[in-house]
């Protein structure tokens, strides 16, 4: 009996400290047993309960699980195992899992409930599954980043390629306005030209930033400021605007506030793209009746002012309730009446990323079917406080001034060096500058310009970006690295077919002190020659009237279509030189041995290097008009840039054949001109004394080379094949000259020339 006892009393010391709740409860209701933990859980005290029942329980609040649980197992005599139940405790839900059973104790029969708080139990596992949740998410937010950055990556590379292909067209209809202007003498087309050119040059500043719409989207899009005269942004301005509203028969009227400070700070070319859609966008939408630009400012302290630009038209109008349409991406507004309207919807929205990067804003005032008011306040800063004065008196001023004559510079003793693997490239750049009279000295690689800067100073270095083996930037990295050369300072201005906004940024980055784009302009590169150079080796002069060659004019251009070569977008890119334009197309057809080494790249997997000579060819066939060999050669850049071996290997045939035709044409082109290579180093004419030369004398030439005197060394050869020498030698010179006049390779000169007894294998 006594051992019963101990029992009994170890049973109790152990549910006494059990960390599970217990609670016993007779069949009558009566709970006769609730343990430290139980209390706790339940929020009461054996003490406070004293003789009650369960019904204790039925008069609390959030309690009715718990109760509904253990009347079921008393009454009903339903048992159940790890039961969750809501039970409210100091107004708090807790989760409780409820175990109940039946004991029997001294004859009568009861029922025990074991409970546990889960509540925290609970949290966790939620919180796990959260946390699942979110590394889920995470891992697929993680995929689609990296597919939007492919697909952001895909897109930079699309448009770079693009900005190359939409800038040729404009590019050709510049250059061969410019010739308009630089050989025409009738006033009114020189007008009309002045039009084009202010035309076509702001068209080139909407497609860069239409290329670079990601960039604006992603909030990089970079304000350049600068000093600038609000009167040449009010011409410009109209040059771009008033052929369009003249065509359509409507007013045109241009107002500027005389007193306007004559020099501002700011972002000129910025501001005149925000203006130029505003009045491109009233002269859409306006059927009749006119337009009217008008200029003014508020100064806001010190040298600080808001310009003020409105543009007002007799147009259509806006609804109130498309007025929140007006700014979104390819939205167009009454899209239905509307409909014949061009444009994307983009131009908007590209104007409000404008100003408020420029910290402006813009006011629109509109009555839907009379007419539209937008306003514009842009931040600017004031340079020089002499008021512009009256517009239109500045505009027939310089209408009245409008001259063909125009001011160039000459800099004969200005040192430059131009590095291309691209030997028409080289020659192109000598012919645009050959009226400065520079000294220009080439280098067709990377390790030749650091062999000549090491030896030689020059004023300004111009540097291709895309070459083999050391490509532009780390020609130039490595340059920076050379101590005690002569070129520490000289500035380096790289030379790329990359147009894309934003490029010139990643340049400067790189070192470079400037950026000029291919095809390269004329008149741009002879304006950033100059700007590099000391004023004391600058010589300006006027350029005298010239009449256009008589053989650009007759000769048969029809014809050459058909080998799909466009006379005159070549010619376009050379300034209008036939000269220029046929020695380039010799050249261009002596490259046809380039064929065999691009079938031996891709039969070797050499895939990086075909895309540098296939981005030649396309370079070159442009250059020359021929726009279905440099279309096709693109297409095989593209792709190999892409490592798409296979492309290049099953469609190379085929480049072939359309570059064969090409040549065909060029072949016909220069016998017609008669300017093939024969005729330019052709044997002297007439039976006088051959001229005998020694070995010394080519040495001699070796010797020029050797010092970097290139042009010496030309000029040298050029007088000694004019005159009538040995066959042999006659050949061992022209060769030479083609070495240095043609590939710009002074090493395979130098070695020509030192060739003993004239043995001209392998050449």
């Amino acid at each position: 009996m006594l051992e019963q006892r101990d029992h009994k009393g170890l049973y109790r010391e152990i549910v006494t400290n059990m960390l599970e709740g217990v609670m016993v409860i007779s069949m009558n209701g009566k709970i006769t047993l609730l343990n430290p933990s139980a209390e706790r859980i339940l929020g009461l005290t054996q003490e406070e309960i004293g003789d009650s029942f369960i019904n204790v329980f039925l008069t609390r609040e959030g309690t009715d699980d718990f109760n509904e649980a253990i009347l079921d197992t008393v009454y009903e005599k339903k048992k159940v195992s790890n039961m969750p139940v809501d039970y409210m405790l100091d107004g708090e839900t807790r989760n409780l899992s409820l175990t109940t059973s039946y004991i029997h104790n001294e004859g009568e029969k009861s029922v025990v409930v074991v409970m546990e708080d889960v509540t925290e139990l609970n949290e966790l596992r939620d919180a796990q599954t959260a946390l699942d949740k979110i590394r889920k998410l995470n891992v697929e937010y993680e995929k689609a980043k990296d597919e939007a950055v492919r697909a952001n990556e895909a897109k930079s590379l699309f448009l770079s390629n693009m900005s190359h292909e939409i800038r040729t067209p404009i590019n050709a209809v510049l250059g061969m306005n410019e010739m308009i202007l630089r050989e025409c003498a009738d006033k009114q087309i020189l007008s009309y030209a002045a039009n084009i050119r202010s035309s076509g040059k702001t068209l080139l500043f909407l497609i860069n930033d239409i290329l670079d719409m990601s960039k604006i989207e992603s909030g990089k899009m970079e304000i350049v400021r600068v000093e600038y005269e609000p009167e040449s942004l009010m011409m410009d301005l109209w040059n771009v605007i008033f052929l369009r509203a003249q065509e359509k028969g409507l007013d045109i009227r241009f107002s500027l506030d005389e007193t306007l400070p004559r020099v501002l700070y700011g972002d000129d070319v910025r501001i005149k793209q925000i203006v130029t859609n505003l009045l491109t966008n009233a002269v859409k939408y306006t059927p009749q009746g006119g337009i009217e630009m008008r200029a003014a400012y508020e100064k806001t302290g010190g040298e600080a002012l808001n310009l003020i630009i409105s543009v007002k038209d007799t147009g259509m109008g806006i609804r109130k309730e498309d007025m929140g349409k007006l700014f979104e991406s390819f939205q167009r507004l009454d899209e239905e009446k509307n409909r014949n309207i061009e444009g994307t919807g983009l131009g908007m929205n590209i104007t409000m990323s404008l100003l408020k990067l420029m910290d402006g804003d813009m006011k629109v005032e509109s009555e839907y079917g009379k007419g539209s008011v937008f306003t514009v306040t842009i931040p600017q800063r004031i340079v020089c406080g002499e008021p512009t004065g009256d517009f239109e008196s500045i505009r027939k001023r310089r209408e009245e001034n409008l001259s063909k004559k125009r001011q160039f510079f000459e800099a004969p003793e200005a040192k430059v060096l131009v590095v291309d693997d691209n030997s028409m490239n080289l020659t192109v750049f000598q012919s645009l500058l050959k009226r400065t009279k520079m000294q220009i000295t080439t280098a067709d690689s990377g390790k030749k310009c650091l062999e000549l800067v090491k030896k030689e100073p020059y004023h300004t270095v111009f540097m291709d970006h895309m070459m083999p083996e050391m490509d532009g930037i780390e020609t130039l990295h490595e340059m920076r690295k050379l101590s005690d050369y002569p070129n520490a300072d000289t500035p380096v201005i790289v030379l790329t077919a990359n147009a894309l906004s934003g490029a010139r940024e990643g340049y400067m980055k790189e070192g470079f002190a400037d950026f000029l784009t291919k095809p390269i302009d004329g008149d741009l590169l002879e304006q950033t020659v100059e700007k590099y150079l000391p004023d004391t080796l600058v010589k300006r002069t006027e350029e005298t009237d010239g009449e256009p060659g008589e053989e650009s004019g007759q000769m048969d251009r029809e014809k050459y279509l058909s080998y799909d070569i466009s006379i005159e977008n070549g010619l376009a890119y050379a300034k209008g030189d036939l000269d220029m334009y046929l020695e380039l197309a010799r050249l261009f057809v002596r490259d046809r041995t380039k064929q065999e080494m691009m079938r031996g790249l891709l039969s070797e997997g050499n895939i990086k290097d075909y895309a540098i000579q296939v981005h030649g060819l396309k370079g070159n066939a442009r250059t020359l008009g021929a726009d279905r060999l440099a279309d096709l050669a693109f297409a095989h850049e593209k792709e190999s840039k892409a490592g798409n071996a296979a492309y290049a290997d099953s469609h190379f045939e085929e480049l072939l054949g359309v570059w064969e035709h090409t040549l065909a044409g060029f072949e016909e082109l220069l016998s017609d001109c008669g300017k093939g290579e024969e005729d330019k180093y052709g044997a002297a004419a007439g039976g006088g004394e051959t001229v005998k030369l020694s070995e010394s004398d080519l040495e001699s030439v070796a010797l020029l080379l050797d010092d970097f005197e290139t042009q010496k060394a030309i000029e040298r050869l050029q007088d000694w094949i004019r005159n009538p020498l040995e066959q042999q030698m006659h050949e061992r010179i022209k060769n030479v000259l083609i070495a240095l006049e043609d590939e710009f390779d002074e090493d395979k000169a130098i070695e020509l020339l030192r060739k003993k007894g004239g043995d001209e294998s392998g050449i």
